[in-house]
């Protein structure tokens, strides 16, 4: 499917099931037809290769700009993490929000990050399709997010083990062969 208007054209498409390696079934799918600086008064839909085709429901989505809009991003810029501290396994700030929020990240998702707000563990959540995020409640909190490697000590405590193992080993034959004639 293509979706165009005067100025921009965005499209997706989406493989037959013939085609195993590549066939992901999408039921919802998003066109940005981006920053527009006049009213669009039509948007074409062109299907190629389509056999039949069912909706439950279409949504058209304008989000005006202006005012209004720049207001709202100040709020959020202004809701963003402050006092920010990163290092390669630990992001610390503070956020403040005047009611429940989303904490959203552009930290990649992985089950080994552990979120605390205010000491407390909170659970962390996929956003943004694979970002790490975290609903917030209203006020200002301190904010930690760290990361463990998932495995990383089954890994550690595997290796140790099997180096003990390769030094007993190494000691009880040499043990052997000085106890032969």
């Amino acid at each position: 499917m293509t979706a165009t208007s005067f100025q921009n054209v965005n499209s997706f498409n989406q493989l037959g099931q013939t085609n195993l390696s590549d066939y992901e079934p999408k039921s919802h799918v998003l066109l940005n037809l981006g920053y527009s600086t006049s009213p669009r008064r039509k948007i074409k839909l062109t299907f190629k290769g389509v056999k039949s085709l069912s909706f439950k429901s279409a949504k058209l989505i304008a989000v005006p700009f202006g005012k209004p809009y720049a207001k709202q991003m100040r709020t959020l810029q202004h809701q963003g993490l402050s006092n920010l501290n990163v290092t390669s396994d630990r992001v610390t700030g503070t956020a403040q929000a005047d009611t429940a929020s989303i904490l959203t990240t552009s930290i990649p998702y992985s089950s080994g990050w552990r979120l605390t707000v205010d000491g407390k563990p909170q659970a962390t959540h996929r956003v943004n399709v694979g970002f790490i995020g975290a609903s917030l409640p209203a006020g200002q909190h301190k904010i930690e997010l760290t990361h463990r490697t998932p495995g990383l000590r089954l890994g550690t405590v595997a290796t140790a083990l099997g180096l003990l193992i390769m030094v007993l080993s190494a000691i009880w034959t040499g043990l052997k062969r000085r106890k032969r004639p």
